[in-house]
């Protein structure tokens, strides 16, 4: 199976400023997607997507390979898979290469491994009747059953049958934590999405989820490393 793995990292971020080259622990934030790409031994060609010149400057530093997109595709609301589709087009065009799968690794969820992204490639293998494989954690102190939408000034609860259980008798219930999204190349380009229907769950540990979208994000992800790292060792 060949594997393309696209890092997309733009530039313009307003709730961390600069986040996919900011430091974190002596390495820009970039340096964690691009680490664990290449302790993998599934993908084929790793590539970084991106439209700004800083992170481009980093990326190839690392020595990546770099395909920029425009600044249309870089707005705030922008799809990712816009950038996906964009890096496909452009290695068949301009390179002739085609892939029968892709890995999006985003480097704002950076607590992943080359093992992780090796047990999701085997995982999807294995699972022919599948189009994808997207990693997930449990939701712990987050819980639907805890959660309440307001309509008329009125609380609602989202899990009313078991609204007032205690924790353990809650359902197990998981939630998409950033690291690995991994689609059939034929079902991403008809379907236009990470996330098709016939999709398998790679089930990470919940304790090291962190999505580096606010400065607390930022605060958090540099206390998980120091023990994330003595994990791995």
């Amino acid at each position: 199976m060949k594997i393309l793995g696209i890092i997309p990292a733009r530039g313009g971020s307003k709730g961390v400023p600069g986040k996919n080259v900011r430091q974190f622990d002596g390495k820009p934030l970039l340096a964690y997607a691009v680490e664990a790409a290449r302790e993998s031994s599934k993908i084929s060609k790793l590539v970084v997507n991106t439209e700004d010149k800083e992170i481009s400057e980093v990326a190839k530093n690392l020595k990546c390979e770099v395909i920029h997109r425009n600044h249309e595709m870089a707005a705030d609301n922008s799809p990712v898979i816009d950038a996906v589709l964009q890096t496909l087009n452009f290695l068949k065009e301009n390179n002739n290469e085609e892939y029968d799968a892709v890995l999006l690794l985003q480097p704002t969820a950076p607590l992943r491994t080359g093992s992780d992204i090796d047990a999701a490639v085997k995982l999807l293998k294995s699972n022919p009747e599948k189009d994808a494989v997207i990693s997930m954690a449990k939701v712990e102190d987050h819980h639907p059953a805890r959660m309440y939408s307001i309509k008329e000034e009125s609380l609602i609860c989202q899990m009313p049958e078991y609204e007032t259980r205690n924790r353990q008798e809650l359902p197990e219930l998981y939630i998409r934590n950033g690291c690995i999204y991994l689609v059939r190349t034929s079902v991403l380009k008809k379907e236009k999405t990470l996330i098709p229907p016939k999709k398998l769950a790679y089930i990470m540990e919940s304790k090291w989820s962190v999505n580096v979208d606010t400065e607390m994000d930022a605060i958090l992800l540099n206390e998980l490393l120091k023990k994330w790292k003595k994990q791995k060792r």
